[in-house]
């Protein structure tokens, strides 16, 4: 299976971990880890998130990387990350 990142997925973990490193490195580099790890698990079939809906109205899955919620897309050769969010935010789920 091939694992793509949508570009708004690059630009929130950017975000997110640049934003962290600026402050602590060691934790921006533990939480990426973290992510990475989850994605991982997931892009592997390991375990499956609850499903739901953005407000976009687009059907996703997501799995939560405390304090962020990782929204995905799993077909059949290829698993989507879309959205690397942070909790603390709007919903984009409705």
């Amino acid at each position: 299976m091939t694992l793509y990142f949508a570009p708004q997925a690059e630009a929130d973990f950017a975000a997110i971990i640049g934003y962290l490193a600026e402050r602590n490195a060691i934790a921006a580099r533990e939480l990426s880890d973290r992510i990475f790890t989850v994605i991982d698990k997931l892009a592997r079939d390991e375990f499956e998130g609850p499903e739901q809906t953005l407000v976009s109205g687009e059907v996703v899955r997501s799995w939560p990387v405390p304090p962020l919620r990782v929204y995905y897309q799993r077909q059949p050769s290829a698993f989507w990350v879309l959205r690397i969010y942070h909790q603390a935010q709007q919903p984009i789920v409705k």
